[in-house]
């Protein structure tokens, strides 16, 4: 059986990790959490071969989202990021795809949205397609 590609998720929400989760795993994806940046950054330094995506939230103690894919891009400048924000200021949602995310969802989402993104980024790591 072939491995299937791991997917980083990173919130400080158990009910919110617990969702994204589980739609990831609908989409193909080995799921890894973290709760907080700090977390979540030790994960992918330590994790063989990496993630092959990460959904992370921007509000975290610790270290917050934006802080943690400052320091992901460091060191990995391709695992695709995408953000999970309540934050509906524009040019902060630009500063942050200018940092590196590949996009962003904002909060509160539906589930349909997370999967939308997520079957987007399945497609391009040879995960599978959720069943229809």
């Amino acid at each position: 059986m072939a491995k299937l590609p791991r997917l980083l998720v990173v919130d400080d929400m158990d009910s919110v990790r617990a969702l994204v989760a589980a739609i990831a795993r609908e989409c193909g994806f080995d799921v890894a959490q973290a709760s907080n940046g700090k977390q979540a950054l030790t994960q992918c330094q330590a994790a063989p071969g990496g993630f092959a995506a990460i959904v992370c939230d921007w509000n975290m103690p610790q270290m917050n989202g934006e802080e943690f894919v400052n320091a992901l891009r460091q060191d990995d400048k391709t695992t695709p990021v995408i953000m999970l924000t309540a934050e509906r200021d524009r040019e902060k949602l630009m500063a942050l795809i200018d940092m590196g995310i590949n996009g962003y969802i904002l909060k509160p989402f539906k589930p349909a949205d997370l999967l939308k993104a997520l079957s987007q980024v399945a497609a391009k790591v040879g995960a599978r397609a959720p069943a229809a």
